[in-house]
């Protein structure tokens, strides 16, 4: 018996074949029960994002009076999903018509860079001037930005940059979000319309990044459970992508993005960005999304780059010590039980 709980370590099928280890109560394989041609596991099944896996205890119905239970994989259930007829209002509002203004709100974090920011501002109204900037502040001599259409929020100093970013997300309405960086530079590539195009047809997607500077950064992440005591292991691959987006081979599937990307406000703020991580940070929001969000990285629209300037007070806060990942490694083995974490 596993220590504390009424059940067996072991968990056997009605055969007595071994279905898997278990020592919680979670680890016990429930099924829904089966109202209509299959029943589907509730609880103790768990499936790898993006891993063919096969579906234990589907029930295929041969005849009226005979069930059969089967082991299916995805394909399969789907041939059997189509010989199901059944009624079900589906209700989608289709927003491509609408112009980008009304779709989409520019999101930032600034920290000591009101010259960049201004930057690009400038640039942003070049191309777009209508759209909404809202920008998150946490510089601790903060500058009254008064450009229309902007929308500043300061925060208490030195805050961080993932509580900035969840602040700033928090405050945008539209559909749709586009995260910048406050020293990036908007050019005639950078076309938003073009990933609000992917988006709308694509509605399983929840983020799609493009590229900075013509450099079109994506990762993977591969996640190893261990043995349930120590924890897991997480292993992010730099340019490593899955399979192309329908009618868009430009665009591939993949697990992370660069800090340019084009965001579905609902699905991020169900993820949200960590306000414990205040300096090393990137990558953990999609590994905190790892099986929530559809990430893909498109190519053809980029945005550009500010040359960098020297900031030593900027730098010193841009640039910490090894405490700060010490600690994030800390709070991934607490919050998310990985006891290793690499970066490729």
């Amino acid at each position: 018996l596993c220590h504390g709980l009424n059940q067996p370590g072991l968990l056997f099928d009605s055969p007595g074949n071994l279905l898997k280890l278990g020592c919680s109560i979670l680890d016990t394989l429930l099924f829904a029960p089966s109202n209509s041609p299959l029943q589907y596991p509730i609880q103790g099944f768990t499936v790898r994002p993006l891993v063919p896996t096969l579906i234990p205890g589907t029930v295929r119905c041969t005849s009226v009076k005979r069930l059969i239970l089967e082991t299916l994989s995805l394909e399969e259930l789907n041939k059997l999903l189509a010989d199901v007829t059944y009624t079900l209002p589906v209700y989608h509002i289709h927003t491509g018509d609408l112009d980008v203004s009304d779709q989409v709100t520019i999101t930032t974090k600034t920290f000591m860079r009101y010259k960049e920011l201004k930057v690009l501002i400038r640039s942003l109204r070049q191309f777009y001037k209508d759209v909404v900037l809202v920008v998150a502040d946490d510089s601790f001599t903060p500058e009254n930005i008064t450009e229309e259409n902007v929308l500043q929020y300061v925060m208490p100093g030195g805050q961080g940059w993932f509580a900035g970013r969840t602040l700033a997300v928090s405050q945008v309405t539209t559909k749709y979000f586009l995260w910048v960086d406050d020293d990036f530079l908007f050019t005639e590539k950078t076309k938003i319309e073009d990933l609000v195009e992917v988006m709308e047809a694509t509605p399983e997607l929840d983020v799609v990044g493009g590229s900075v500077t013509g450099n079109q950064f994506y990762f993977s992440i591969a996640y190893e459970e261990g043995d349930g005591v120590t924890g897991g292991c997480m292993d992010r691959k730099p340019d490593i992508k899955f399979q192309s987006l329908p009618n868009y081979p430009q665009c591939s599937i993949v697990n992370g993005v660069v800090n340019f990307f084009l965001a579905r406000t609902d699905a991020v703020n169900r993820v949200r960005f960590d306000p414990k991580l205040k300096r090393e940070a990137h990558s953990e929001f999609f590994m905190d999304g790892l099986g929530q969000l559809m990430v893909a990285s498109c190519g053809h629209v980029s945005i550009g780059h500010q040359p960098k300037g020297a900031n030593a007070q900027y730098g010193r806060f841009r640039h910490p010590g090894k405490d700060d990942m010490q600690f994030k490694l800390q709070l991934h083995y607490y919050k998310n039980h990985l006891q290793c974490i690499h970066y490729g």
